[in-house]
């Protein structure tokens, strides 16, 4: 079964390609599922039956939707075994439907909302640090930066969904509670985000400098305020609108310092 696990895994990444507006993702649910119900069902019409099944409405977020299929998969491999009657046949497509909105909202929060902006902190951290660090010599390796983002985004969502996938097929329904651990993982990028932010902030005046034409007299004591100021505005936008926009705040409030010549 590893060899079609595998293939699931492989196909779930091409979830929405036939993505449409009447039932979303079911045909790239189904897509996923079918070298499953290839093996378990040696029966063709039992096989037609499981597929049509799963031809109905479904959508959640694509990273968090193999959960939802491996759940489905190891329903569809009791009613195969068990020869379950039309009479006693699991309402399958309500469990799939009661699970899709809460993985839909847990997703873009984690992946969306938070991993995304985090690792694109990294990335920017990176970049002024090795400006200040290489300073020349870093011209002709500034076009890696986007290159890191692309690769530690996808290391990370690429693992998180393989197991997310697993916990699915090992643990069945009860994969659910153990998905609560997301909550840690939430929390945990949240805060790393924010000590990213503040240090990309830092290197930037240690970096750029600070100062309109000489308005700001170069002591320590107006970099602190500077600093201040920039982060007390941020957090008071992140408790208004949300904590991610933070992130946003302190982007915006870098690229206008930028601008101003600060």
């Amino acid at each position: 079964m590893i060899k079609i696990y595998s293939r699931m895994f492989v196909r779930s990444f091409f979830i929405q390609t036939v993505w449409n507006y009447e039932r979303m993702q079911n045909m790239g649910f189904v897509f996923i599922l079918k070298p499953f119900l290839d093996k378990v069902y040696l029966n063709e019409n039992k096989k037609k039956e499981a597929l049509l099944r799963h031809i109905g409405h479904f959508n959640t977020h694509p990273y968090m939707s193999g959960v939802v299929v491996a759940i489905v998969a190891n329903l569809e491999k009791k009613i195969a075994e068990d020869n379950v009657t039309d009479a006693k046949l699991p309402d399958v497509n309500n469990i799939k439907d009661t699970m899709a909105g809460p993985l839909a909202a847990l997703g873009d929060l984690f992946f969306f909302g938070t991993l995304r902006p985090a690792i694109s902190f990294i990335s920017i951290f990176m970049l002024i640090f090795f400006v200040k660090v290489l300073d020349d010599r870093f011209v002709g390796y500034g076009i890696l930066i986007p290159f890191i983002f692309i690769v530690l985004y996808n290391v990370v969502h690429i693992a998180a969904r393989y197991w997310i996938m697993f916990l699915g097929f090992k643990f069945g329904k009860e994969s659910i509670f153990v998905l609560s651990s997301f909550k840690f993982l939430l929390t945990l990028t949240r805060y790393s985000g924010l000590i990213i932010a503040i240090a990309a902030l830092v290197l930037y005046f240690s970096t750029f400098g600070f100062g309109l034409n000489g308005m700001f007299p170069d002591s320590n004591a107006q970099d602190a305020i500077v600093y201040g100021i920039v982060l007390v505005c941020s957090v008071l936008v992140a408790s208004r609108f949300g904590g991610i926009f933070l992130f946003y705040t302190i982007i915006l409030a870098c690229m206008l310092m930028s601008y101003l010549g600060i």
